[in-house]
């Protein structure tokens, strides 16, 4: 007996909706493991998030046309030159759409971390169910994210300088 029309929509629909279910459960949360994602760099040399396991980690998504973001990048210079790449790593991830656009930019703004370009922001998607920007994750050694901030207005400097004090060794 083959099943009905009701039943054959009824079995789709658990799919479906288990798949929209993984969709909404894709923003990163503090207290879990760093989504596994691929970022490349400006030469298109691919790091994953795995391997940035040993050395805690702050990975900056954010956009040339984001003005938030780009002060946030400025604060990160400072972040830098107080905390060593020994010590902590910085990935800042381009979500432009288009490569002349993120060149045009960083033709004229040079930052002491690596740039990584993100333009169907598939790594984006993996730490966060929308678009917005900035979204500023820090992480432990071990991977593990300690600090989640979707915007960079009053206080935020000091919020992340204290995400990142709590991660060092």
């Amino acid at each position: 007996m083959s099943p009905t029309p009701r039943r054959r929509i009824a079995s789709l629909a658990v799919p479906l909706a288990l798949g929209f279910a993984a969709v909404a459960q894709a923003a990163v949360g503090v207290g879990v493991a760093l989504p596994d994602a691929t970022f490349k760099d400006l030469a298109g040399n691919a790091v994953r998030t795995a391997d940035l396991r040993g050395k805690p980690t702050i990975i900056a998504f954010w956009a040339t046309w984001c003005t938030s973001c780009k002060a946030e990048l400025e604060h990160l210079k400072t972040v830098r030159a107080a905390h060593g790449e020994a010590q902590l790593r910085i990935l800042a991830v381009s979500v432009d759409e288009e490569r002349e656009d993120l060149d045009d930019y960083l033709a004229s703004h040079t930052y002491p971390f690596p740039v990584y370009h993100d333009p169907a922001r598939a790594a984006a998607a993996r730490f966060a169910d929308d678009e917005d920007l900035p979204l500023t994750v820090v992480a432990d050694a071990q991977g593990i994210v300690k600090y989640v901030a979707r915007d960079f207005a009053e206080g935020a400097a000091g919020r992340l300088d204290a995400a990142v004090a709590a991660v060092l060794p």
